[in-house]
């Protein structure tokens, strides 16, 4: 395996692994107010791209890929309120994992609408990440 790649999904898994628990610490603290923070902490992250990225990264200017992106960023929001909301009526022990099928949905729509391959092998992996999502909750 590529050591970059080794090496980001570590990064991913550890960031998204601890963002879980600091999600539960900043509602139970202020709230839904979280949510709004937290949004505008990403934000505040945005000029990162232009120091560390503009070189690798350059940006383009494309109105459908823009208008795309755009929904993504307002369906991550959508998805996070959902996931606050969640947090503060059931167990971060429950709703963490539940939160971790979101990549069913997208392995069901890749197979749909961009015709990808839903092998054997990738549709036991759905079924394993149901039946570990399933055992983590119990």
């Amino acid at each position: 395996m590529n050591l970059a790649v080794l090496a980001g999904g570590v990064g991913m898994f550890l960031a998204w692994g601890v963002w879980g628990i600091a999600a539960k610490f900043a509602v139970k603290q202020i709230g839904m107010q979280a949510l709004v923070w937290g949004q505008l902490a990403t934000l505040a992250l945005f000029p990162l791209y232009f120091i560390l990225f503009k070189e690798i990264l350059p940006l383009k200017w494309d109105a459908t890929g823009i208008g795309w992106a755009l929904v993504t960023g307002a369906l991550g929001a959508l998805g996070t309120l959902f996931l606050y909301l969640m947090l503060r009526a059931a167990p971060t022990s429950i709703v963490i994992p539940l939160s971790a099928l979101y990549p069913v949905v997208t392995v069901v729509l890749a197979y749909i609408f961009l015709q990808e391959e839903l092998s054997p092998t990738r549709l036991l992996g759905v079924g394993c990440a149901v039946a570990a999502v399933w055992l983590l909750t119990m």
